[in-house]
């Protein structure tokens, strides 16, 4: 896979928008990793899954630097709010007078990357006055603010880190309270300098690249930061390296050997059945014969044709789109060349771009890294003789070190304050507060589902339709607010009720988050910010905005749909069950029947419901980036692009992150770059008796939050997915140390 596969560029041209069949069911996708995609619903309800294609597995991925990707000029495209707003009339929707986008949206999809305003930070030292002020305010502190003059602030950045806001009580890395640490300690005068310890990350590239960002900004001020690496891969290093002084223990684990992406395939393999017949019989006992029963039924469809047959089972699938592959770990024994040309060309642009990154950084020639990483170095010795790392020491020896640069006593403590102390600090106290101007910042972070399960943990609570559109609402309706910034960190949407009605609220939910976003657009300036991932679901709610932000690296796009249902009638024969239906109307039986497969004009409608489903979503988000159709569809039909290639292809607007998004946002809101503004955080938890007691409770008997999670998907193990096929998302993440044998059926669970 090393030579980038290429495909006929498609050029067809399709028929605009119209009226479409309101049954239809668009399940915005999930973007996982190996986890097994769901083709069908329970008792074989087909819908239109939105999915997202594979993306890249447990692969230590870096970002790309944002080096002036210009957008090309924006396609001129007349539509209106209402030409897709589905409660619309369709005689209005045909009315040209209305087919006219704001005056403020043409020109910004005129503008290039380069037009925007970078909001990068410039350090500034206060005056005499303002220090003043300062010290005063220092004094009439909270007492869990206090901090000792001298102090060095600690941050363990590991495991996953969250764009959400955290509460007191939960636990977890929060990436906006990081990034605030940062700014907060650049302009303490308490704090000396910054001791970061870095291990085993587990998020995406967009969070990596935003912390780096704050990390060459919090050097402007003057003050050390030194960073501590145990265990090191690409990820870890491309943080790592933007300290200052950078230390590992002489037995530190380094894995600078490259990238990779990785897609199993296990066609004929019997363990999904013996997992899927284990978990029917336990749910049957627990859950009740009926959930058991249909877990089995739903979940046997992932096994290849050869095993299909023997259980009875009939897969009746339509997909739309080239680089869709939903099931093709299960279906196929090797990796489609569609599937193989998006993921190496993703992966060359992230290999080369890490390449480019370091050697800046370093101060070395492209070459030289390139050969480093093809010897295979892992001495450690050897990195500190290269230069990649500043010594090799230990935990404690840096601490020494430390105090000596402070100038404090051997004998004496270093003042030290955490990461979770330090982030109850509030900004007011070191002067920081914001302008009179305010922002509304709404964040939008997991997956997408109509209301929140009362199984849902407080830290994966995720993207809430009805919540989000309630904020939406606020925003608009309010005059306080100047702008507002949607961040989006959302792979699409969560497990559904397994009933179609239930999808087509889903559908319904995401049209008028979409359509609300646009009422907002047309009241004041609005700006999507994409963390990690908006693919699917989440670049759904982003083509709402009339300007998207995105990281290099941020995983977008993902238009395209696939459909499907069982025909279990061998399968219940052979259990003795059986089932009759009575109907009236031509199509009564369309999603019921799953006991015999379609008859020829139940086919025809089925596969015209799915190619309508995929024609909704590709036109609106045409319409959206004011771009002709047959332009985006050649880049959608399932097609997931890294930021800077969806900014060349017109589907986001500006390279960079949340502070670039707040600059383009004071920009469109006529507020000067010098003025200060306030983030009004519409997202800001507040914990429940509930979620204190998890919170309180986990810190004392230390529940596995990995369990949390599995136990929570389980509760929806009944219902339709809208997942990414084939690769789970968190194989961007980096890989687990844990059991490798636990992980693949955790992993497998999960997807149930």
């Amino acid at each position: 896979m090393s030579k980038l596969l290429h495909t006929p560029q498609i050029t067809s041209t399709v028929q605009a928008h119209r009226k479409s069949f309101s049954a239809t069911i668009l399940l915005l996708s999930k973007t996982r990793a190996p986890r097994l995609p769901l083709l069908s619903s329970l008792h074989a309800k087909s819908v239109p899954l939105l999915r997202t294609p594979p993306s890249l597995s447990r692969a230590n991925l870096s970002l790309t630097r944002p080096s002036g990707f210009v957008p090309p000029a924006a396609h001129r495209r007349s539509f209106s709010v209402r030409a897709f707003d589905d409660s619309a009339p369709a005689a209005e929707t045909q009315k040209p007078e209305q087919e006219q986008e704001t005056q403020k949206e043409q020109e910004s999809r005129a503008k290039k990357d380069g037009d925007y305003p970078s909001g990068e930070f410039e350090f500034e030292e206060f005056g005499a006055w303002k220090k003043f002020g300062v010290k005063l305010k220092m004094l009439v502190a909270f007492p869990w603010e206090r901090v000792k003059k001298g102090s060095v602030l600690t941050m363990k950045l590991r495991g996953q880190i969250s764009d959400q806001l955290k509460s007191r009580f939960s636990s977890g890395l929060s990436l906006p309270q990081i990034c605030e640490n940062f700014i907060k300690a650049a302009y303490d005068p308490r704090i000396s300098g910054i001791y970061l310890h870095i291990d085993s990350l587990n998020c995406g590239w967009g969070k990596v690249e935003e912390i780096r960002r704050h990390i060459l900004n919090f050097k402007k001020s003057g003050k050390f930061i030194v960073g501590y690496v145990p265990t090191c891969r690409e990820k870890e290093y491309y943080l790592a390296c933007a300290c200052e002084e950078l230390y590992a223990p002489p037995s530190a684990y380094f894995s600078l050997y490259g990238l990779t992406v990785q897609a199993s395939f296990v066609r004929g393999s019997l363990i999904l059945v013996i997992v899927v017949v284990i978990l029917s019989l336990l749910l049957m006992r627990s859950g009740g014969v009926g959930r058991g029963m249909r877990l089995y039924a739903n979940h046997l469809q992932h096994l290849p044709r050869c095993l299909f047959d023997k259980v009875g089972i009939e897969p009746q699938v339509e997909r739309i789109g080239k680089y869709k592959s939903a099931g093709d770990q299960l279906m196929r024994k090797s990796m489609s060349e569609e599937n193989c040309e998006m993921l190496t060309t993703i992966l060359d642009n992230i290999y080369g771009s890490w390449i480019d990154e370091v050697s800046s950084t370093k101060g070395k020639k492209r070459e030289d890294i390139e050969n480093f990483i093809n010897e295979g170095v892992f001495h450690v010795e050897r990195l500190k003789k290269e230069g990649f790392i500043t010594d090799t020491r230990y935990d404690d020896e840096v601490i020494t070190m430390l105090k000596g640069k402070l100038g404090v006593q051997m004998d004496k403590n270093l003042p030290l304050v955490d990461y979770r102390r330090y982030s109850r600090v509030r900004k007011w106290t070191l002067g920081l507060s914001g302008g009179k101007d305010l922002i509304a910042v709404i964040r939008a972070s997991g997956a997408i589902s109509r209301v929140k399960s009362p199984t849902s943990l407080p830290s994966s609570s995720g993207v809430i339709a009805e919540q989000i559109i309630e904020k939406i609402r606020v925003v608009r309706e309010s005059k306080k607010f100047k702008a507002a910034i949607i961040r989006i960190d959302s792979p699409g949407g969560d497990a559904l009720a397994s009933d179609f009605l239930s999808g087509c609220f889903m559908m319904l939910m995401m049209s008028r988050m979409w359509r609300e976003i646009r009422l907002l657009a047309e009241s004041k300036p609005v700006i999507a910010s994409m963390v990690d991932v908006a693919a699917s679901g989440g670049y759904y709610m982003a083509m709402g905005t009339p300007t998207i932000v995105a990281e290099s690296l941020t995983l977008t796009g993902s238009i395209g749909v696939v459909s499907g249902k069982l025909n279990l009638g061998n399968l219940y024969e052979k259990i003795g069950f059986n089932k009759e239906i009575i109907s009236r109307g031509k199509y009564a039986e369309l999603l019921a029947a799953e006991q015999r497969p379609f008859r020829p004009d139940e086919a025809e409608l089925f596969a015209k419901m799915a190619d309508n489903a995929y024609k909704m979503f590709r036109d609106k988000a045409a319409f959206s980036r004011s771009m002709p159709v047959d332009k985006m569809e050649e880049v959608a039909q399932g097609r997931v692009w890294t930021g800077n290639d969806a900014a060349s292809r017109g589907l986001v607007d500006a390279i960079g992150g949340f502070s670039r998004a707040i600059a383009i946002a004071k920009e469109k809101a006529n507020i000067p770059q010098t003025n200060k503004v306030t983030l009004v955080e519409l997202s800001r938890p507040s914990p429940s008796l509930p979620e204190i007691l998890s919170g309180v409770g986990s810190s004392l008997v230390g529940v596995d939050t990995a369990m949390k999670e599995l136990l929570r998907e389980l509760t929806f193990a009944e219902g339709v997915q809208a997942r990414m096929d084939g690769i789970l998302y968190e194989g961007l993440e980096g890989a687990s140390f844990a059991n490798p044998i636990l992980t693949m059926i955790k992993d497998y669970l999960s997807s149930l």
